[in-house]
């Protein structure tokens, strides 16, 4: 488990997670200095986000594909479902 994350952490650090990790040490900052509560949530959510890459950050969020045969994909079975009340 511990390599896994150590993994995570230190791999694909594109732009976009060194801006949320640069918006998470501001708000944080923020959140120290004047106690606004607010920075301090969206500080830690910013830092969840960075540190695990996770997230919509830079359309980070697509659907994952997965490896299909075209034959799967052509012999799709559909059944058709009536509606209509008798």
């Amino acid at each position: 488990m511990f390599t896994e994350f150590k993994e995570q952490l230190f791999s694909n650090w594109h732009p976009m997670r060194w801006v949320a990790l640069t918006l998470a040490a501001i708000l944080g900052y923020n959140w120290f200095v004047y106690s606004a509560s607010v920075s301090g949530v969206l500080s830690l959510f910013f830092l969840f986000q960075a540190v695990t890459n996770t997230g919509c950050i830079a359309g980070q969020c697509g659907v994952p594909t997965g490896n299909y045969n075209e034959e799967d994909i052509d012999n799709i079975e559909y059944e058709e479902i009536n509606t209509k009340q008798l």
